[in-house]
C-alpha cells in the first residue's frame, strides 16, 4: 500500500466526547462462548478450544476443503464424536473459527456504535484498528479460504456476512446518521457512505494486499494511508 503525505484531519466543532477505540487484539485468543450457547463445562470448553486451535492451524495450511475431520482431531485430541457434539460438522467447525478470528473486529463494531465524537477523531481510530485487524496472517488466510471455497457453504456463509459485514456497516451508518444530526457533515444515504468508507479502507488490503502482504507496509504506511482515506471521505461530507 504506498503512502500518501501526511495531512491533519479537518478540525470539528463537534462535542470531545470521543469513545477510544482499541486497536486490534489478537485474534488468537478465542472469546467465550455467545451467552445464549449451552454451558459447557471445564473439561468440554478445554476440547472445544483445542479443538478449534487446531482447526485454525489445518484450514490455514490446507484450506476448508481439503482439511478433514480425522486432521483435526488427529492434532488437538479427542474424537470425532466430540468434534460432532459441540461443533455439528466441519462447516459448523469452520464457522465457529471464523467468529473467533474476527471477534475482535466486531468489538470495532461495538465502540463505533457507542461513540460520539468528532468524525475526523473516530473515523481515524475506527479505521486504522479496522485494517491492522484486517492484515492478521490468520484473518487474511480465512479470508482467501472465503474467496477461494465459501461456494461450498452459502446458506451459513450468507448468515456470518448478515450478522459480520452487514451489521457492521449499518453501525458505521448509525455514527454516520448521529454525526449529520450534529449538523457536522452532510450525508443523504449513511449507509451508502459507510460502503464507500468500508471500500476506501479496505481497497489495497482486498487485492494486491492478499496477493502480496509485502504491498501492505508497515503500520506507520496504513495509518498514513486511513488518514488520507479519512480527510478526502469527509471533505465530500463538508457542510457547504
Amino acid at each position: 500500500m504506498t503512502s500518501p503525505s501526511r495531512h491533519a484531519a479537518p478540525a470539528s466543532s463537534y462535542p470531545s466526547e470521543t469513545a477510544s477505540l482499541p486497536a486490534a487484539a489478537s485474534p488468537s485468543q478465542p472469546p467465550s462462548p455467545p451467552s445464549d450457547a449451552p454451558k459447557l463445562g471445564r473439561r468440554a470448553e478445554a476440547r472445544r478450544a483445542a479443538m478449534m486451535d487446531a482447526a485454525l492451524k489445518v484450514f490455514m495450511e490446507k484450506g476448508f476443503e481439503r482439511t478433514t475431520l480425522g486432521d483435526i482431531v488427529a492434532l488437538s485430541g479427542g474424537s470425532r464424536a466430540t468434534l460432532y457434539d459441540l461443533f455439528g460438522d466441519k462447516e459448523g467447525l469452520f464457522l465457529a473459527v471464523l467468529d473467533v478470528v474476527t471477534a475482535h473486529i466486531s468489538q470495532l463494531m461495538n465502540d463505533i456504535a457507542e461513540s460520539c465524537g468528532p468524525p475526523e477523531e473516530v473515523l481515524l481510530q475506527f479505521g486504522t484498528s479496522l485494517l491492522e485487524a484486517l492484515v492478521q496472517p490468520d484473518v487474511m488466510a480465512m479470508n482467501r479460504i472465503l474467496v477461494a471455497e465459501g461456494r461450498l457453504f452459502p446458506d451459513q456463509l450468507e448468515g456470518f456476512f448478515r450478522s459480520g459485514p452487514d451489521q457492521a456497516r449499518g453501525k458505521v451508518a448509525g455514527y454516520l446518521r448521529r454525526a449529520a444530526d450534529q449538523g457536522v457533515i452532510v450525508v443523504d444515504d449513511p449507509m451508502t457512505a459507510a460502503h464507500i468508507f468500508f471500500g476506501m479502507v479496505t481497497a489495497g488490503y482486498s487485492f494486491e494486499g492478499q496477493i502480496n502482504p509485502a504491498r501492505l507496509g508497515d503500520a506507520a504506511d496504513r495509518h498514513e494511508y486511513v488518514q488520507q482515506v479519512v480527510r478526502l471521505f469527509l471533505r465530500g461530507l463538508c457542510p457547504r
